[in-house]
């Protein structure tokens, strides 16, 4: 069957599943399970992924795969968070090619960018030799099971390849690792990893835990004489430009969820070029920003977040000064209000009408906390509330490091 046929076949289903009659905007992903998904163990599933008119990029080949559910609390939402593992690697949309696949179903983000533009701007820091890796993605809808299920954000899933990572040689004594922060624990206060999960190497090839349980013994516990020394200091196991800029997206988006929890950190193996690679940090979990909470309540943009290893940074005035002069630098350009304007319109406008018909689809179901808010109101209280917080953050940040 041709790839026109497929086409014509996947957006009648649309048509039909929608109740609508124009063509999706977005490309539209339809998965057909014949087993209820849950949390555990994944089910059987079939993909195919359906560019519209204005995407062309993309495969329209029936693949095969596994799905489940994914998220922790909120699985208890009524549209659920996907996560999917294909039986090949695929490239879809421009994205990386793998078997490992996010749908993030941003079901209290009336937004449904909050993720997106948090990467996004993340992303937009990476200089030449300083790249800043976080999660690519692109929006689009999807049918489960013949049934319209709304807009989701087809997300990389943060893995080796995707950071650049050596492979896991069982040969070798030190190994690239990948650590998650899946608990409020993950302070760098605490001694050991029972804040993490492993991700790298993958744990039924070696349980490696030696590399994070080092960095949490030093920064907790290091004077300030070793943990500031030149020659075997922070700066020689920890990527301090790549920290200063992660702080700074977390207080930008104001994360509340992440600045203890929810992050993943990372470390390449040592080579004869690079003997002691330093850790650096990859954002992830970005729906408790720009102004709501994981439950999608309201958040006042007064509001600092840190964790030990950011209050031990912030201490030293060398830091301090390279931390409000690169505060002063992202202001002009990323972080202005403006550019965070434009993207949020450009988001929005990707989005098109399908926003309208997620709306729809899920009119009445979402969280209390979120109210009877509108994807127009929302972008609205977003913008407002980007502009209140950088202001607050140019006092603050002057304030905390006397500049």
């Amino acid at each position: 069957m041709n790839r026109f046929r497929i086409f014509i076949l996947c957006f009648a289903c649309f048509a039909a599943a929608t109740g609508s009659g124009a063509e999706s905007n977005l490309p539209v992903l339809e998965i057909q399970t014949t087993k209820e998904i849950g949390s555990e163990p994944r089910v059987p599933c079939t993909v195919r992924m359906v560019s519209s008119k204005q995407i062309k990029d993309g495969n329209s080949d029936l693949l095969r795969g596994q799905i489940r559910f994914r998220g922790a609390s909120s699985q208890g939402y009524d549209k659920k968070s996907l996560a999917f593992k294909l039986d090949e690697s695929t490239r879809w949309l421009g994205l990386q090619k793998d078997r490992d696949w996010v749908l993030n179903a941003a079901f209290v983000d009336c937004s449904m960018m909050r993720h997106k533009l948090s990467y996004d701007l993340f992303q937009s820091l990476s200089v030449d030799g300083a790249k800043r890796f976080a999660s690519s993605s692109r929006f689009v809808e999807v049918n489960l099971n013949g049934r319209y299920h709304g807009v989701y954000l087809l997300m990389e899933r943060v893995e080796r390849s995707l950071l650049g990572l050596q492979r896991f040689n069982s040969r070798n004594n030190r190994h690239a690792v990948i650590y998650k922060a899946i608990d409020h624990g993950a302070d760098f206060q605490q001694l050991g990893h029972g804040a993490y999960e492993q991700h790298e190497p993958e744990p039924e090839e070696l349980e490696y835990w030696s590399p994070l349980e080092e960095l949490n013994q030093f920064v907790s516990q290091a004077p300030n004489s070793k943990f500031f020394d030149a020659k075997s200091g922070i700066a020689t196991r920890v990527d301090v430009d790549n920290a200063i800029d992660f702080h700074l997206l977390l207080l930008l988006t104001s994360n509340m969820d992440g600045y203890d929890k929810n992050f993943v950190i990372a470390r390449d193996a040592p080579t004869a070029a690079m003997q002691q690679p330093r850790f650096f940090f990859v954002p992830w979990d970005y729906d408790a920003t720009f102004g709501r909470n994981w439950e999608g309540s309201v958040v006042e943009p007064r509001e600092w977040l840190s964790n030990h290893l950011f209050d031990r940074l912030l201490s030293n005035r060398t830091y301090q000064q390279k931390y409000a002069a690169r505060w002063k630098e992202l202001r002009k350009k990323q972080f202005s209000v403006e550019n965070i304007s434009r993207m949020i319109d450009e988001n929005a406008q990707t989005l098109g009408a399908a926003a309208t018909r997620n709306e729809r689809r899920w009119k009445g179901s979402i969280d209390p906390n979120s109210g009877e808010l509108t994807f127009a109101e929302d972008l609205k209280q977003m913008k407002a509330w980007v502009a209140a917080r950088t202001k607050w953050l140019d006092a603050e940040i002057g304030r905390r490091t006397g500049r």
